[in-house]
């Protein structure tokens, strides 16, 4: 029963954690808890020559780690892209109903099976203005999961990446908080919407109803904000920022 995880514990592990080793036991032991047998966390990044920016944890079978570097399988990784694709987590066997897998991406969930990694459960975590991510749990089989075992798994990986991006703040390899980004008023963000749509400041003045000049003084204060940034940048660390979005820009 759901009763019978101790739900207070593991929050306080993961709250009092201060070191990567301390996360690192706390997250085995959560998993083992639950009837897993490994996990990994962390940015999805290029994990041959990773940005110290990047959180990375895993017991992952040694072996498979030297193998998926050595094969570069981080670079087309189907977990990581299926990821991308919801907000709630996900089984692996449900990743070919969530993403069109090339031979290649098919070729590493088989070459997963001998290291122990048979069955999976995933968890997308996105944070504006960082690298995507994800908290995955494996094992051989299913078979001995505690009952509620996914919907703790959920509670699980997004504490445990949160500690994990505290820890990583502590020790400024991370943005300390949304007060870094620039803050922008209605109008700005209205202008870079459109700015992100393809209008020039004429369209966005008339869209806005202003003139041509004051939606050129709003954009231009836009990319001050962002260091001068031009407007194919702006509109990346924009969206990459979380100051604006996709729906907003592609929706009608």
């Amino acid at each position: 029963m759901v009763d019978q995880f101790d739900f207070k514990g593991m929050i306080n592990g993961f709250l009092c954690a201060q070191m990567e080793e301390q996360l690192y036991v706390h997250l085995e032991a959560c998993a083992f808890n639950l009837g897993f047998r490994q996990f990994a966390m962390g940015h999805h990044v290029d994990l041959a020559g990773p940005p110290q920016d990047a959180i990375r944890l895993t017991n992952y079978h040694p072996a498979w780690i030297e193998r998926s570097l050595g094969e570069g399988y981080f670079l087309y990784d189907p977990v990581h892209q299926a990821s991308t694709r919801t907000a709630a987590g996900f089984l692996w066997t449900d990743v070919p109903a969530m993403i069109r897998l090339t031979k290649r991406q098919k070729a590493v969930l088989e070459a997963a099976r001998p290291y122990g990694l048979s069955e999976g459960y995933t968890i997308p975590v996105h944070v504006p203005g960082e690298y995507r991510g994800t908290c995955s749990f494996g094992a051989d089989s299913f078979e001995r999961l505690r009952p509620n075992a996914l919907p703790i798994a959920n509670m699980i990986g997004t504490y445990a990446f949160e500690a994990a991006r505290r820890i990583m703040r502590s020790r400024g390899k991370l943005p300390a908080g949304l007060d870094e980004l620039p803050q922008l008023t209605e109008r700005q963000r209205d202008s870079l919407v459109l700015v992100a749509r393809g209008k020039g400041d004429p369209e966005i003045g008339a869209l806005l109803g202003i003139s041509a000049a004051t939606a050129h003084e709003h954009v231009e204060n836009v990319r001050r904000a962002y260091g001068n940034a031009q407007r194919p940048l702006l509109i990346a660390r924009a969206l990459f920022d979380g100051q604006i979005s996709f729906s907003e820009v592609f929706g009608r």
